[in-house]
């Protein structure tokens, strides 16, 4: 269902939930332990996230079953608390997370890809948006929100009330996706690349941004900035941080990784 090869630092996941890596309960169970996992393993600094499947990254939820769906309020409701509560835990996953999307990542799909830090898209046949309005539903999982942050309010507009389906460099034009690839293996190869790019940056940094940019994400503009105050001294306090200055003072490559032999990361 979920496969981790280990590349070094970097973690690769690899959703292989056949025939259309739907996101059933199982999934969501299994993404959110393997988030735990994550977190606690130190020796992992980035993860790409990808799919067994070129055709497809994550179909999004399994249409077939929602037919069979208990309909009732209390029943939905939980439901939706399953996706938001899974992704949610994958956006504030302290390492940077990056998506590889070779093939469709449509509806629920496209809303596990919004959680992660960043995405490279494949050209070609591969397709990318929240087309529930075509279903008489809307994302349930977060799209509204976390598009809308990273695209635009008038764009996110577009894109949901028509319930388009946008290739990658449309996506690309409008920031949806980092970068459009010729293919898919070109497209694993750069979320690699980044996710390799980001394990050799001093690990205090990374995380410590991408909290402050998920507070501020999340919250208010004045939650925010408190939280990077109070980030922007923990970072200062951090052996990195003096270990960065004297390397720029003194002209020469900064050995991040010698103070993280000594716990301080």
């Amino acid at each position: 269902m979920l496969h981790v090869n280990r590349r070094g630092a970097v973690a690769e996941v690899s959703f292989d939930n056949p025939p259309a890596n739907a996101l059933t309960d199982e999934l969501y169970a299994r993404l959110g332990e393997l988030v735990t996992e994550l977190e606690l393993d130190d020796s992992v600094r980035a993860v790409v996230f990808c799919s067994a499947n070129p055709s497809i990254f994550v179909a999004g939820a399994d249409i077939k079953a929602m037919a069979r769906y208990d309909f009732r309020r209390g029943a939905v409701s939980r439901k939706i608390d399953l996706v938001h509560s899974t992704f949610l835990r994958l956006q504030r996953l302290t390492k940077p997370t990056i998506a590889a999307i070779e093939g469709h990542a449509l509806g629920g799909g496209c809303e596990l890809a919004l959680a992660l830090d960043f995405r490279y898209m494949a050209r070609g046949r591969a397709r990318i948006g929240l087309p529930e309005a075509s279903l008489g539903i809307i994302p349930g999982g977060g799209g509204t929100q976390r598009l809308s942050r990273l695209v635009g309010r008038a764009r996110a507009a577009e894109l949901m009330m028509l319930a388009e389906r946008i290739d990658a460099d449309q996506a690309e034009r409008i920031g949806l996706v980092n970068g459009a690839c010729d293919d898919g293996p070109a497209t694993r190869a750069a979320a690699l690349a980044m996710a390799e790019r980001l394990a050799r940056m001093p690990r205090s940094s990374v995380r410590l941004i991408k909290v402050c940019l998920n507070d501020g994400y999340d919250g208010d503009l004045v939650r925010g900035l408190a939280t990077e105050r109070a980030a922007a001294a923990e970072a200062l306090l951090c052996p990195e941080a003096r270990e960065g200055i004297a390397a720029f003072l003194e002209k020469r490559a900064p050995r991040f990784h010698d103070h993280d032999e000594h716990g301080s990361a």
